[in-house]
């Protein structure tokens, strides 16, 4: 889906666009439950920027996601990845898939060249088994760049924060209708906190000094 928002986007780094945005990139990084709740709660309120043609492109940007992503056909637990502990990217399968087209010239390799397809697919496959072998025989694994580490463990860390901080909240009963009030309002602000942050910190990936 394209809606002619680059402009907007890139024009300063801390444009009510650019925030909006990136909090909306930084979903993925909320728990499952709390995903319809910081929908409805505030994400779903584009900013205004005082120009008519950018606010429709904003809006047309949050009914898109609140169809697809938030009240459609692909569940909160499919897309979130609060729960996984392992790499949040799908950089790996995409430098897969960049080999099969600077080796063929496509993503779809043609029946004519099958052959030739399946003879490097062979290669690739005795090149992971090696590298398997390798790894169990204590080879040190391929060390990630130092910015891309900084930033995993920022994203660790902000993620056990925000997990205890939300524990407490839900281990407290809530005796009456004030208490349970205060807890929504205490949930909402350590939720709106959380995902200021990881949006802040998926732009942190090119460079470290942007952080």
């Amino acid at each position: 889906m394209q809606l002619g928002l680059k402009k907007e986007y890139d024009a300063q780094q801390n444009s009510v666009v650019y925030d909006w945005v990136r909090q909306l990139m930084a979903m993925t990084a909320l728990p499952a439950f709390a995903v319809p709740l910081a929908w409805d709660w505030w994400m779903q309120f584009p900013p205004v920027t005082g120009s008519m043609t950018t606010d429709a492109k904003l809006h047309d940007l949050a009914d898109y996601f609140a169809r697809t992503w938030v009240h459609g056909d692909f569940p909160q637990e499919l897309w979130t990845h609060f729960d996984n502990n392992g790499p949040r990217t799908t950089n790996a399968a995409e430098g897969w898939h960049n080999s099969v087209n600077t080796n063929f010239g496509s993503s779809e390799p043609r029946i004519l060249h099958c052959a030739c397809f399946m003879h490097w697919l062979q290669k690739c496959q005795y090149e992971v088994q090696s590298r398997c072998v390798q790894l169990s025989a204590g080879r040190p694994p391929k060390q990630q760049l130092s910015t891309y580490v900084a930033v995993n463990n920022d994203f660790w860390v902000t993620k056990l924060r925000y997990g205890m901080d939300i524990g407490s909240v839900f281990a407290c009963p809530a005796p009456d209708v004030s208490a349970v009030q205060y807890s929504r309002l205490r949930f909402r602000s350590l939720t709106e906190i959380y995902l200021r942050t990881c949006s802040h910190l998926y732009g942190c990936n090119k460079t470290r000094l942007s952080c």
